[in-house]
């Protein structure tokens, strides 16, 4: 059977807060390292378990209960109020309810409920601190004299090419040889030259020619038929325009601050629900997206209330 103490501990160490319904809030508060100047010590960081009575209902015990025990919202609300009910039988003036793992809630004549909250388990133990003590730098280092390295022995100087000797005979071939060269690259040069003064004479002649040539005569302006254009369509005026679709949202719960609404949407599409986070104002909002006619807007907003159990759920622009 299930029990509002087994939703307690089950939902706070998942998601660090707890909302039960007509009791209060449970959430686990991080506080940091602390240095204890008396003994010398630096405490280490811890977690530890807060309770208040004021609530703001998120709808997540009841969506619990319909989960655990596979039951449609109407029936998991009221197991909801019977648990409720049982709870508040539990916290009679004088007498403690134990919530394993978590503390012991107790309440009193006035109707005020008072938590104990248990220590929450630290691996790291107290670290010991202990004055550092200044001491004197100590003298710089002196590096031990170098001895002077070995004078290098001197680089000889480069003797200059020495040119080749040839022969009276040797001579006078390499003359030979480049005077012939010299003539024929005069023959190749003149050659380019002539082809060269052809190809300008040409283009010079055939351009004078082609200024004489007369321009052709204007052509005819064209007359538009606009007789095809100035009657109406009668068929496509008489033609209604479809409807187009239209997008918005249809919001299931609403939050006065982001870090609650971004777990609410979380944990709504790890149960594969097509849920969004938006913003209007300072409001965020769980919503579902939704594209329809706007005919069918009103059919939407009843299929999305009947498939979520959330009759307070609105249509958003």
């Amino acid at each position: 059977m299930l029990t509002l103490q087994q939703y307690i501990q089950e939902v706070l160490f998942r998601q660090r807060i707890c909302v039960v319904p007509h009791i209060g809030t449970f959430s686990i508060q991080h506080f940091p390292a602390r240095y204890n100047a008396g003994a010398q010590t630096l405490l280490p960081p811890r977690d530890q378990v807060v309770f208040t009575q004021s609530w703001q209902d998120d709808g997540s015990c009841l969506e619990w209960i319909a989960l655990k025990e596979n039951l449609v919202p109407a029936v998991a609300q009221r197991k909801l109020e019977k648990y409720i009910e049982e709870f508040k039988e539990a916290l009679q003036p004088g007498q403690a309810l134990e919530l394993p793992g978590i503390g012991k809630l107790q309440g009193d004549f006035a109707g005020n409920l008072h938590f104990h909250a248990e220590e929450l388990p630290v691996d790291p133990a107290d670290l010991p601190i202990t004055p550092i003590q200044r001491q004197e730098p100590a003298a710089p280092f002196t590096p031990p004299a170098t001895t002077p390295m070995a004078e290098e022995p001197p680089v000889p100087p480069v003797s200059a090419p020495v040119e080749p000797v040839m022969t009276e005979e040797e001579e006078n071939t390499l003359e030979a040889v480049t005077e012939g060269s010299i003539f024929k690259w005069w023959w190749a040069v003149a050659g380019a030259l002539i082809l060269l003064g052809g190809l300008a004479a040409w283009w010079y002649i055939g351009r004078q020619g082609g200024g004489n040539t007369p321009a052709s005569p204007p052509a005819a302006p064209v007359t538009a038929d606009t007789t095809q254009q100035a009657m109406p369509d009668s068929s496509l005026a008489a033609t209604p325009a479809a409807p187009d679709s239209i997008s918005y949202f249809i919001v299931l719960e609403e939050f006065p601050d982001s870090l609650t609404a971004a777990k609410k949407t979380a944990k709504r599409q790890a149960w594969e629900q097509p849920v969004v986070m938006i913003q209007r104002g300072n409001r965020y909002k769980v919503a579902v997206p939704v594209t329809s006619l706007p005919i069918d807007t009103t059919s939407e907003l009843q299929a999305k209330r009947s498939k979520y159990g959330i009759n307070k759920a609105y249509l958003e622009y």
